[in-house]
């Protein structure tokens, strides 16, 4: 039983309930990937080792927060997943004013800019084909859509479960169908322009009506080592489309909207950084 403050208010502590409720939370109104919300339950198991027996009212920055991300490195989803804790603690609950908030406006996120420029995501395109080769037709049809839609992963399984595909009413030659995605939260679906053969890759998923994403991502890695070629990722193809495309000269914010980026800059930032801009008419 919890024992009430001096204040009449019971402590708060990060306990297993609190963890749970903050996931449900999460998966029910936040509308969190399963994939997010695995590592928020990893990370939030660490935060409650770390902060074991203190009311979080009364953990400190300097002696508790700090020392805990020293000996662990400063992670950014460790982080994320703290400053997410206390504002629902703050703007859901009302538990725990701004001031009992120890990382308002204190703890900041690590930006991943910097890493984004330092690690190339590209799929090689030669590489691309040749795992393609070695996949059974399920799953090369979902490496086919991602090719050249440029989607999530959980994009693709929802459209194997709950898409359509629409008749393109444009004039582009190369364009012969328009496949949409429903998405988790409100708002229009996701409709991509996509060529003939894409169009009848999404066409098959849809049949099938299902999309594994740990066999998927399996399924590529046994590709790679059969087709000689080094392990990528099904993740990696989003990053992939938006520079293959700007290095064929396609303009960011084509793309941006290609890929429903806000704005262009999103797209060079995060998903075209190893991209060369094609050549502008020079005097050499």
């Amino acid at each position: 039983m919890r024992r009430s403050r001096a204040d009449g208010r019971a402590p708060i502590y990060l306990d297993a309930p609190l963890a749970e409720e903050f996931l449900i939370w999460n998966r029910d109104v936040k509308k969190n990937s399963r994939e997010w919300l695995e590592k928020q339950q990893r990370y939030l198991a660490w935060w409650a080792d770390q902060l074991k027996g203190l009311d979080l009212r009364k953990v400190s920055l300097v002696d508790h927060i700090k020392p805990a991300l020293k000996s662990a490195g400063k992670s950014p989803h460790r982080i994320a997943v703290l400053k997410s804790v206390y504002s629902w603690l703050r703007k859901e609950k009302h538990l725990l004013s701004v001031n009992e908030d120890p990382t308002f406006q204190t703890l900041v996120v690590p930006q991943a800019r910097p890493e984004q420029w330092k690690r190339d995501k590209v799929i090689p395109r030669e590489h691309y084909l040749l795992a393609r080769e070695h996949l059974a037709p399920h799953w090369r049809d979902g490496m086919d859509v991602q090719a050249g839609t440029g989607r999530h992963v959980t994009e693709l399984i929802r459209f194997a479960k709950e898409g359509s595909v629409e008749p393109y009413r444009g004039d582009a030659e190369e364009v012969s169908g328009v496949l949409v995605c429903p998405q988790t939260k409100s708002g229009e679906p996701l409709r991509t322009a996509v060529s003939a053969e894409v169009l009848e890759a999404g066409k098959r998923l849809l049949e099938r009506g299902t999309f594994g994403r740990e066999k998927y991502g399996m399924a590529i890695i046994s590709a790679c080592k059969a087709a000689g070629i080094p392990s990528f990722t099904p993740g990696r193809f989003r990053h992939s489309v938006a520079t293959w495309a700007i290095e064929k000269g396609a303009d960011p914010a084509s793309v941006a909207a290609f890929l429903n980026h806000k704005s262009p800059s999103t797209t060079r930032r995060f998903y075209a950084t190893h991209a060369v801009p094609a050549k502008i008419p020079t005097l050499r």
